[in-house]
């Protein structure tokens, strides 16, 4: 899984082999045996420059959408917020990605913008940014707001905020019902 976490965030970055394997922290063996599958089942494209071989994400797999959608809401970036947000008394009300990488406008510089709505702590927020930055070796642009200050909002009619909630997004924590009883 983790080397989905790496490759799939990066749409048109090639990684060299033993790039992934020092990234990720995970020995060789198993590095390989994963690119090895994950070539064969289409979602990595390879290409062999002298005796090295290089990986990227294939964005015509068929399941591209879905995988890139497992990892956000795993792995790269929503897992970790669950994990710090766990509790009896939840603390995020909703999280989601939106943006370019949502809508397949991404680059390999493009952050992956994120929504959170919640009245978490800051130090186990940006404790969970930091964490999935270094798994997806991915730039965070987080807008987060409380749940008040996200009603006031959307009550001012603020474009940049209406705008979000109209845009097609991947909810990391909650879901559309979540999100619906803010507004």
């Amino acid at each position: 899984m983790m080397v989905m976490t790496l490759t799939v965030p990066h749409y048109g970055r090639w990684f060299y082999q033993r790039e992934i394997q020092m990234i990720t922290g995970i020995a060789y063996t198993p590095v390989r045996a994963a690119l090895i599958d994950l070539e064969a089942f289409g979602l990595l494209k390879k290409r062999t420059h002298g005796n090295r071989q290089y990986y990227m994400v294939n964005k015509d797999f068929l399941m591209y959408e879905e995988y890139r959608s497992i990892v956000l809401k795993t792995t790269g970036l929503g897992d970790h917020l669950r994990w710090r947000d766990r509790g009896t008394q939840k603390k995020i009300a909703t999280a989601f990605v939106y943006g370019a990488f949502i809508s397949g406008d991404e680059t390999t510089e493009t952050p992956i913008q994120l929504c959170c709505v919640d009245t978490m702590d800051n130090v186990l927020f940006d404790d969970a940014i930091a964490t999935a930055v270094k798994h997806t070796e991915k730039e965070f642009d987080c807008l987060r707001m409380t749940p008040d200050h996200f009603k006031q909002r959307v009550a001012d009619r603020d474009e940049t905020i209406l705008s979000i909630i109209n845009a097609p997004k991947v909810h990391l924590v909650g879901n559309k019902k979540n999100l619906a009883a803010l507004l």
